[in-house]
């Protein structure tokens, strides 16, 4: 495996950090979208599941995330996330042509794929896959910090506040809490307009979902408090699709005790559609 990383221009001319992790052979590539205040080191598990089966892997940190330039976990509009994907997109397809493409996104990266994906020509990409996601903001996402967002993404949208999800919510096992809570690249706060814009987003998932054209798959844990509306947002794509819902994993699954499971189900979908 070849590890490469870098910075391209998104829009704005904001440098935004990327790694890429290559196999000897490439027969497909994966786009990965991560999730709110985190970053492209933490799917090293899905890098690690996809590598041997021949898929090259590209992430890039969001503006504002990880090592990318950006006020700290603030977007001015959600639409810049899917501008700066569609950039990361032709720079990653000029490195790769005519190879097969699929596209992941986990959490709040779920609604980026998604909403890039029905805005562009579809046909590019073979698959998508969806992780940690829904159409509605679960137990885990305090109303009263949508309230807040919601009031101040007018008047002061670029303060930071915590955003108040217990570091627990992603995962069963304490080794991964543990590297989220001492990782100096995961955010613990936000901005008002990025938590409004991010449940704007959210509640639009399901007319985005009708357009989507591209096989689709879902993963779930049972425990994921982070969204509800899954079934909601299931049965609005009307495409080739399935939905595994993991019982007993919460946000996080390629980060669960019981991972394989579903790095087992991810590679199995991407094999099937490559």
């Amino acid at each position: 495996m070849k590890h490469e990383d870098g910075f391209f221009e998104g829009i704005g001319d904001t440098k935004l950090y990327y790694q890429k992790w290559l196999p000897d052979t490439i027969k497909g590539v994966v786009l990965i979208v991560h999730g709110l205040n985190e970053h492209s080191g933490r799917y090293m598990n899905v890098v690690n599941a996809l590598i041997p089966e021949g898929y090259a892997v590209y992430i890039h940190d969001g503006r504002g995330q990880g090592k990318s330039e950006g006020r700290r976990s603030h977007v001015n509009r959600f639409s810049d996330y899917m501008d700066d994907l569609g950039i990361f997109d032709e720079l990653v397809r000029k490195e790769n042509p005519n190879l097969p493409f699929h596209l992941l996104g986990h959490s709040l990266g779920s609604m980026v794929t998604t909403h890039f994906l029905a805005g562009i020509d579809q046909s590019k990409f073979k698959s998508m896959i969806l992780s940690g996601t829904g159409s509605a903001p679960g137990p885990a996402v305090k109303g009263i910090i949508i309230f807040i967002a919601k009031i101040l993404s007018k008047i002061l949208p670029k303060i930071s506040i915590p955003s108040g999800l217990d570091p627990n919510f992603i995962s069963f096992d304490p080794q991964v809490v543990k590297d989220y809570i001492n990782d100096p690249l995961v955010e613990t706060n936000v901005t008002p307009r990025l938590g409004n814009e991010s449940m704007i987003y959210t509640i639009s998932m399901v007319d985005n979902a009708k357009m989507i054209k591209v096989p689709t798959l879902m993963l779930n844990g049972s425990e994921d408090e982070a969204f509800s509306g899954w079934d909601e947002l299931y049965a609005a794509f009307e495409v080739e699709k399935d939905f595994k819902k993991y019982e007993g994993m919460r946000h996080e699954v390629y980060n669960e005790p019981e991972k394989e499971i579903a790095l087992n189900d991810l590679k199995d979908w991407i094999n099937k559609f490559n």
